[in-house]
């Protein structure tokens, strides 16, 4: 997802971000904090950090060392300069920087084209971290075969190519976490069991309707199982030069929409057959919580009491009576209907956000108290 033109971003879940946050940036971006940067120089990066986050800098600085050892050798590309890595401590944190503004908790990092620089937060979770500082590498090296090295050029090229979400997401995504990503094998099979696995025009077009992230990262996996992940790397270094489709046809011999057709035959070939044998949800149960039922759009984080009679979980509401934002709600564990808000985000100012992302709500064994609990 780019929430402005060239600026990658590490989406976690779509939607996440609210708008008025999106355009509040700049010098006028409200800081709680005035952070004392250091910088910690290492072969290929120069990681800004402050004091606060020093015990764990060391590690995110071997980890940015060991991703770029290991794209270099994949894309076959090296750096000319370092590149600038700025760290903050937490989400909140990062959500006062000045180059986007704060985008929400559903951005994990970003990495901008122009000046090359990689900005993210620690997540307490080195295996999530350790992703999301890999999968922004991998735009790093997008953005530095666009400017032949130098940082500051290539947006002209940028512009002229315009490269698709699901080629730099998914690639992103691919050459982060690899071949195996169970995430990524849901979307694909509930693509293939819904006739729903998009045409590479469809991927170009509709990168709202077909998630860039999950199917980009699944033609990325077969182009490097069929012809090997060097092929990746030749056919990022063309594009800058001859566009997309001439890369594809120049590396593989074939036409994009050939690739994009074989892939979701293998596609169709690897999960249709299993699927087959499943036993569909509807078959021998019934969703909880709905639209129709619970009003909303989104639920998420449900928890049962332990009698069944409640239902905890966040969403948003009625847009009529203003439920516009996600909230901690009460509802009847056997028909789904809404019982009580609980929290109000929003409106309370003991809230700085839910973290929707990373919490979950639990009812006490007792049950007469409802903890939510969030992880930080």
């Amino acid at each position: 997802m780019k929430a402005v033109r060239f600026l990658a971003l590490s989406v976690l879940l779509l939607g996440a971000s609210r708008v008025d946050a999106q355009q509040y940036f700049g010098q006028n971006q409200v800081q709680y904090k005035h952070f004392k940067w250091r910088v910690l120089e290492t072969e290929h990066f120069l990681v800004h950090y402050y004091p606060e986050e020093k015990a764990a800098v060391s590690a995110a600085a071997r980890m940015a060392e060991r991703s770029y050892a290991r794209l270099s050798k994949v894309l076959g590309h090296q750096f000319r300069e370092k590149k600038p890595i700025i760290l903050f401590s937490s989400r909140a944190d990062f959500g006062q920087n000045n180059v986007t503004g704060d985008l929400g908790e559903g951005t994990g990092g970003v990495t901008e084209s122009g000046r090359h620089r990689l900005i993210l937060p620690f997540t307490g979770d080195l295996g999530s971290f350790e992703h999301v500082l890999a999968h922004e590498m991998v735009h790093e090296f997008q953005y530095d075969v666009f400017a032949r090295g130098k940082a500051g050029g290539g947006q002209a090229t940028l512009e002229r190519v315009n490269p698709p979400l699901w080629f730099m997401e998914g690639m992103a995504e691919y050459l982060s976490i690899g071949p195996s990503h169970p995430l990524t094998a849901g979307w694909l099979r509930d693509a293939a069991v819904a006739g729903n696995i998009p045409t590479i025009k469809q991927m170009t077009d509709r990168p709202d309707k077909y998630f860039p992230y999950r199917f980009g990262e699944s033609f990325w996996q077969y182009v490097g199982e069929r012809w090997g992940d060097a092929a990746i790397g030749e056919i990022l270094r063309n594009t800058p030069a001859v566009g997309v489709e001439r890369a594809f046809f120049r590396e593989l011999g074939l036409p994009l929409t050939d690739v994009g057709a074989a892939w979701r035959e293998a596609v169709q070939s690897q999960y249709l057959p299993a699927a087959s044998s499943y036993q569909r949800p509807q078959t021998f149960a019934q969703p909880l919580l709905t639209h129709r039922k619970s009003g909303g759009e989104i639920f998420l984080a449900p928890s049962f009491s332990n009698d069944g009679r409640y239902i905890a979980f966040l969403s948003n509401g009625n847009q009529k009576r203003g439920e516009l934002f996600i909230d901690l709600w009460l509802g009847d564990g056997r028909t789904g209907e809404r019982v009580k808000r609980l929290v109000k985000s929003t409106l309370n100012p003991d809230f700085e956000e839910l973290r929707l992302l990373y919490s979950q709500s639990a009812f006490s064994n007792d049950e007469k108290t409802l903890a939510f609990t969030a992880m930080r």
